[in-house]
């Protein structure tokens, strides 16, 4: 099992959440939502541990703005937190590593098909957050940009060698949709590299190891204003129009953890509920907070990073039948194109998704 780090838990005071976020006037945004959603559970020592692939990510916000600014605390539930710096972390979900696994869901999809315990209850982000870029000197030869066609930006991945975080997750997954929209095949046609951790992928470019990668802000925004980078795909800003909607990253859990934990799930679906409403009701204190959130960035880096990931925020944790059925199809190109066996027909959204806890949470707000 791959070492955790990064570990955090929510016990946070709220008057340095109110500090970070600008004294009375965030005060007074987030005392409005903890006086309307006050839990009886606070007092009865609800405690729940996530797991995700980094430690700091936009991807993984939503949790983290619950965790620091006290959403958590007010649904009644204290949440810890760990990363592996994998890709993929299933063998640690199923093993009893953590009760919820962040990450994409089409991960979780591939372990539901081949019969393990395991299901989708909350989304986070509905857009393939993980961008690509290459060095620009590439982009220049070829002609392209992004806001090219497509087409011309699928090609041109042909022949380069582009960083991912592994097989099954999200950016290798994303690069090998791409290579083979333009009729290329992954494994033969580029070179799909394992990089471990951010700072390692625009290492490896910069030491000419790769010629580009597939991963979310800011590693990608930093490798284009810093490392001779540019976006080939902003899937933030400027995705495919097939991929406008796709849900990226969930929240899943054991079977086990269902039956012992239901009623944390609940309260982790309401403090999630509780920051995703604050992000898009209130977008300037969730700005300020993310700023001391992301402290090692310079305020010009912010800004860039920002624009590029304030749109990736589902209103509330409620996945859709769209958006599975969006997921399923992706997932089956990718198995067919990988020579792996197909979706069985049966497999379903009610076999996927188990939406009670989420539900539950929304009718509570």
């Amino acid at each position: 099992m791959a070492k955790l780090i990064d570990v955090r838990t929510s016990r946070r005071a709220v008057l340095k959440a109110t500090a970070v976020l600008g004294g009375a006037a965030a005060l007074k945004g987030f005392g409005s939502i903890m006086e309307a959603s006050l839990s009886p559970a606070r007092a009865q020592g609800l405690e729940i541990s996530t797991l995700r692939s980094t430690s700091r990510s936009w991807l993984w916000v939503v949790e983290d703005f619950g965790m620091e600014g006290e959403f958590f605390q007010t649904a009644g539930l204290l949440v810890s937190t760990a990363s592996t710096e994998r890709g993929t972390n299933h063998d640690a979900l199923l093993t009893g590593a953590a009760d919820i696994l962040l990450g994409a869901p089409q991960q979780n999809m591939r372990v539901q098909i081949l019969g393990q315990p395991v299901f989708i209850f909350a989304g986070f982000v509905n857009k393939f957050a993980s961008n690509v870029v290459i060095k620009k000197e590439i982009a220049d030869r070829l002609g392209v940009d992004e806001n090219s066609p497509v087409m011309d930006k699928a090609r041109a991945l042909e022949g380069l060698r582009m960083g991912t975080t592994g097989p099954g997750g999200g950016p290798d997954q994303l690069l090998r949709y791409f290579l083979a929209k333009a009729g290329l095949d992954p494994d033969s046609d580029a070179q799909l590299v394992r990089v471990q951790g951010g700072s390692a992928m625009i290492a490896a470019m910069q030491q000419n190891q790769i010629d580009g990668f597939c991963l979310s802000s800011p590693t990608s925004d930093l490798a284009v204003r810093d490392a001779g980078a540019t976006y080939l795909f902003n899937m933030s800003n400027n995705p495919p129009p097939e991929l406008d909607d796709f849900l990226y990253i969930t929240a899943s859990a054991k079977e086990e953890t269902a039956q012992e934990k239901a009623e944390a799930l609940v309260a982790y679906c309401r403090g999630c509920a509780l920051a995703q409403r604050t992000i898009h009701e209130d977008p300037e204190t969730f700005k300020q907070w993310s700023r001391a959130w992301f402290e090692a960035m310079d305020d010009e880096l912010f800004e860039i990073s920002y624009k590029n990931n304030i749109n990736i925020f589902m209103e509330t944790p409620v996945p859709t039948r769209a958006q599975f059925e969006l997921n399923r199809q992706f997932l089956a190109d990718t198995l067919a194109a990988t020579g792996q066996d197909p979706i069985p027909d049966s497999y379903s959204f009610e076999e996927a998704f188990r939406l009670e806890y989420v539900n539950e949470a929304m009718a509570s707000l």
